[in-house]
């Protein structure tokens, strides 16, 4: 009996230590983010951060987001306090909004995050770039308002689809693909990008993955030269990509993915987003390059 009461007592007093020394977790941007509590009160200043918080069950606590703020539907009823730009937002409707916590998208809001310290509002910048990280952010903002276990568990979700793709695909040819980002000029995703992660994780290979930019300009040239199988897009971008587009482009008819007619869209906000949807955007590539192999 002792020795349960004295185990009750040491759990007691970690819990009560862990309470007092508040919520810690560091963000996309290297700096450590604390609370006192978990934040009940949060403006979302970005898309994914918006999308996670609803994934989480926090709807309740979202106080504000952004004009682009769209998933899930419920989402859009909520109050807006600008656009996605930092030049967009206000300050002054985040003030009166009361947030514990406002979640940022990086550096793009680094004037954004300096106006919000000099008022005494906590921000957490989410900027991922690859699918650990993704996972990082989402267990970071379910911390930060008291979610964690829900947090897990989506990340425990994602895996597990995205696991599935891998062990689906894992023994089969690599096709390789070229993501056009825009086409003029011509932009694709380089390495450090979790649109490179999601074609890997599909069971592609990203023609530009040796590209140290996130976002880098390429030449037809380029292309022609690793002559890509596949080639593939947002469906923001899909009135410019298809065959007869395609074809009309100088110098495109010598492209292996134009001659054989392989040109796919998905869904842009699913793979253009780091949040619980990435797993789509990984199914959605996988069925593109392996329709064999993964169906819906």
């Amino acid at each position: 009996m002792k020795r349960w009461v004295f185990a009750c007592v040491l759990a007691i007093s970690a819990l009560s230590g862990a309470l007092a020394a508040g919520l810690s977790v560091t963000d996309s941007l290297g700096r450590t983010v604390s609370l006192d509590k978990p934040a009940l009160r949060v403006v979302s200043l970005s898309p994914s951060a918006t999308e996670i918080l609803f994934a989480l069950g926090a709807a309740d606590a979202v106080m504000g987001v952004t004009d682009y703020c769209n998933y899930p539907p419920e989402a859009v009823a909520k109050p807006k306090v600008g656009g996605f730009s930092g030049k967009t937002i206000s300050i002054e409707q985040i003030v009166a909004m009361r947030p514990d916590l406002v979640i940022v998208a990086g550096g793009m809001h680094e004037k954004v995050m300096g106006m919000l310290a000099s008022v005494g509002i906590k921000s957490f910048a989410a900027e991922p770039t690859t699918i650990t990280e993704i996972y990082a952010n989402i267990r970071a903002i379910g911390l930060l308002i008291g979610k964690d276990a829900n947090a897990g568990k989506v990340v425990l979700a994602m895996k597990t689809r995205i696991d599935a793709v891998g062990a689906k695909v894992s023994a089969a040819k690599k096709p390789t693909v070229f993501w056009e980002l825009w086409d003029d000029p011509l932009m694709s995703a380089g390495g450090p990008t979790f649109i490179n992660e999601a074609i890997r994780l599909a069971g592609g290979t990203n023609i530009f993955a040796d590209m140290k930019e996130q976002w880098p300009m390429v030449s037809l040239e380029e292309i022609l030269v690793r002559n890509p199988e596949w080639i593939v897009s947002g469906d923001d971008h899909g009135d410019r990509m298809n065959a007869e587009q395609l074809k009309k482009r100088n110098g495109w008819t010598n492209v292996a993915a134009v001659k054989n007619n392989r040109i796919a869209l998905v869904e842009a906000d699913e793979i253009n987003r780091s949040g619980p949807r990435f797993a789509n955007a990984v199914e959605a590539l996988a069925r593109v390059f392996h329709p064999d192999l993964v169906r819906p």
